[in-house]
Formats: structure tokens, C-alpha cells, sequence
């Protein structure tokens, strides 16, 4: 599944807040996510794109509340993967940038999710909050 979202970012910290904003609570919503036919991630599973990231240089790691969070700077890209207690589990968020026109930035992001339609479909629509609340923060609409 893809998602395009954009962001006006003046430079790196607006960035990773662009892309690395986290804990938006994962609320039901009765429309569905459209997914794609096969995975977008460049990965079969999370669990082979978090060993890729493991393995590859330059990508850093963190935990936020739980969840391992990989920063490729190289790739302008964020990867997302929730800890085993979370509903969508197994499953990896990957949100990387590229220029867009007049300055914004366009985060494209790609979800490969092996838990239920239902808990797939919410982290879908938390990460989509997220990335709405970023943008709405970067262009100053933020409370």
C-alpha cells in the first residue's frame, strides 16, 4: 500500500519531524485501505527488511515507545516497525522523501502489514494522522 503526503520543510529538524512524528493513538475508522497486489517495501516481510537495515551501513536505530524506529539518511528514509504486542504486528511502515515542487516535500510512505485487514487498516490511518499533523505543524498550523 502507498501513500504520497506532502510537507514544507525549511530543513532537518522540520524533517524528521516530517517524518519520524510518532505516537498517534490508532483509532477505528469504517473506510477501508486500499492495498496494493505485492509488497512496495523492496522486502517480502518486516522481518527481512529489518534485517536488511540491520546489516546496512549508515542506517541508525532508536526505540519510541516500543517501536524500533530505522533512519536511512542515504535513502531520506524512515522505517517503522511495531513492537510484538502491538495488533499489527508484524508489519513496517517506510516513509521517505523527495522533492516536490516549491519547496514541499513529498513523503511517500509504504506499509507491508501480515496482521489482520482491521489492524492494518489502523496503522495505515494512525501513520496517515501522523503525517497530516506533521504537515499542519511545518506550514504552522499547529496547536
Amino acid at each position: 500500500m502507498s501513500v504520497s503526503v506532502p510537507c514544507r520543510v525549511g530543513g532537518g529538524a522540520a524533517l524528521a519531524l516530517c517524518l519520524a512524528l510518532g505516537g498517534a493513538a490508532m483509532a477505528a475508522d469504517p473506510a477501508p485501505v486500499a492495498e496494493a497486489p505485492k509488497s512496495t517495501i523492496g522486502y517480502p516481510t518486516a522481518a527481512a527488511a529489518l534485517a536488511a537495515l540491520k546489516a546496512k551501513p549508515g542506517v541508525t536505530f532508536a526505540e519510541q515507545n516500543g517501536w524500533t524506529i530505522a533512519t536511512d539518511d542515504a535513502a531520506n528514509a524512515v522505517w517503522s516497525f511495531p513492537p510484538e504486542r502491538d495488533p499489527a504486528y508484524p508489519a513496517v511502515v517506510r516513509r521517505q522523501m523527495t522533492a516536490g515542487p516549491k519547496g514541499a516535500v513529498i513523503v511517500q510512505m509504504d506499509v507491508l502489514c501480515s496482521a489482520s485487514k482491521t489492524a492494518c487498516d489502523d496503522l495505515v490511518r494512525a501513520f496517515e494522522r501522523m503525517n497530516d499533523e506533521a504537515r499542519r505543524q511545518l506550514q504552522g498550523g499547529g496547536q
